[in-house]
């Protein structure tokens, strides 16, 4: 959640209801049912010695703010250090109230990340994703291939190459999964066959095809080489489409195509020979 703040991105949290009858009920320790909070800020303070993780919570009513532990003015604050209270306790009924980390999984039921993209942050001091964005189209005949389900067309599909190179500053927690196999390594003129995407388990995919205007999807992968290959989920479907792939680190991304070689002797042609193409 530091991490996501930082990137600027924007976090929402709410309490589930079991029925309507319990939308916006406010609870015994004022928090309000099926409504929606944002968080603000995440800090971890030491109380007494000891350090505890505290999130900045907002109610958009701008009253109503929770009464439990290191709410506005309760004891928790007392052991914490006079400086780093002053700059974190504020008491005022606004909506906004710190809450420790514990507390905030025992009363909250769902968290929200948005993820802003690269153009619409502006401050210098927020993280940056790295983004490339590409433009594609499904050709009938040609590169719309419809999904693995179809293995005649699938690999007609188009490519695109990604390496990452550089891991998350967090720690890789995730299983290693497979990479561009070792005669491409370093290459992105090339375009993979079904010797090897019909035979390779994808490392990652999204999830089930659906009809809407945009599909997103967050993976965890290990460093190396990667082919994205985005599809319809049936064959012989016209259509366009634009990628655009965002890392934490520098990434290096490129259209997957065959370098096309061919030698062009001039021909000779007397002055006097017209030619004619008709189409």
């Amino acid at each position: 959640m530091r991490k996501a703040l930082k990137l600027g991105s924007l976090l929402g949290c709410s309490i589930d209801i079991s029925s309507s009858r319990e939308t916006e009920n406010i609870t015994s320790q004022k928090l309000v049912k099926g409504h929606a909070y944002s968080i603000t800020a995440a800090r971890q303070v030491q109380h007494h010695g000891s350090p505890v993780e505290l999130l900045r919570i907002r109610n958009p009513w701008g009253q109503v703010e929770w009464t439990g532990a290191w709410s506005d003015g309760s004891r928790e604050w007392d052991g914490v250090d006079l400086e780093e209270k002053q700059q974190l306790d504020h008491r005022a009924e606004d909506g906004e109230f710190w809450m420790c980390y514990n507390d905030f999984l025992r009363q909250f039921s769902r968290l929200d990340i948005c993820n802003l993209t690269p153009d619409t942050l502006s401050s210098e001091q927020l993280g940056r994703w790295s983004c490339s964005e590409f433009e594609g189209l499904w050709r009938v005949g040609a590169t719309a291939g419809g999904c693995r389900n179809y293995a005649a067309t699938f690999c007609s599909n188009p490519q695109f190459f990604i390496r990452l190179d550089d891991v998350d500053d967090d720690p890789h927690d995730g299983e290693d999964g497979c990479t561009v196999p070792d005669e491409y390594k370093g290459r992105s003129n090339v375009h993979l066959g079904p010797d090897f995407l019909l035979r390779s388990d994808a490392v990652a995919r999204s999830q089930s095809f659906i009809n809407l205007r945009e599909i997103s999807q967050r993976f965890k992968l290990p460093a190396g080489e990667f082919a994205i290959v985005p599809s319809t989920f049936e064959p012989h479907r016209k259509g366009s489409f634009i990628l655009r792939v965002f890392t934490e680190k520098q990434a290096t991304a490129s259209p997957m195509e065959e370098d096309v070689n061919a030698e062009i002797h001039e021909v000779q042609v007397p002055s006097n020979i017209f030619i004619f193409i008709t189409v």
